[in-house]
């Protein structure tokens, strides 16, 4: 029997929900990602239905996922270092902050 969208959403709001919503979140992403094929998506169902992660395959999906992470890492440090960022005597300022002092005299 499927879950309907609603009884999906009210099975998230339980304060025990936390890894559902974790893997929710990351299907959504990979079902969104072309490269998420037919093989893989078999391979997950697999997994659900056998209801466990053998041990070899645990440590090599998190080896895997730690490089899938460092390549995250990899394209913001890129990115970083590709803005570039004018210095020197014709660097443009941005206009600065008008600070308003408001105070109050209260009389005594």
């Amino acid at each position: 029997m499927a879950l309907s969208a609603q009884e999906m959403i009210l099975a998230l709001r339980a304060p025990n929900a936390h890894w559902l919503a974790a893997l929710v979140n990351a299907l959504d992403e990979a079902l969104a990602d072309p490269e998420f094929g037919a093989q893989q998506r078999k391979m997950v169902a697999q997994l659900l239905t056998v209801g466990i992660v053998p041990g070899s395959v645990a440590r090599a999906a998190e080896s895997r996922f730690a490089q899938f992470e460092q390549s995250f890492d990899e394209m913001r440090q890129a990115s970083l270092e590709s803005e570039s960022f004018p210095s020197g005597p014709n660097r443009p300022v941005g206009a600065r902050p008008k600070l308003t002092l408001v105070g109050g005299n209260a009389a005594a």
